[in-house]
């Protein structure tokens, strides 16, 4: 019980982590270049990942719609 809510907290953890973090320059040029490229040189689809929690194309699409907010 103790490890699962261990566990369970750990992702809000690091989400908190990234979020105050402040952008590199690679990361903003890579989060505007996914922009520019979203659907067109990238296709992806994020309906296979749907339902399945915290992922890695979730994790980095949230980090990326936080970086272009702060433009």
């Amino acid at each position: 019980m103790k490890y699962s809510m261990i566990l369970g907290l750990l992702p809000m953890a690091l989400l908190g982590a990234c979020a105050t973090i402040p952008p590199t320059s690679a990361e903003i040029a890579s989060c505007q270049q996914m922009e520019n490229a979203m659907g067109l040189a990238t296709p992806h689809d994020h309906n296979e990942m749907k339902g399945r929690g915290i992922n890695p194309m979730n994790l980095s699409h949230d980090r990326c719609q936080q970086i272009l907010k702060q433009r």
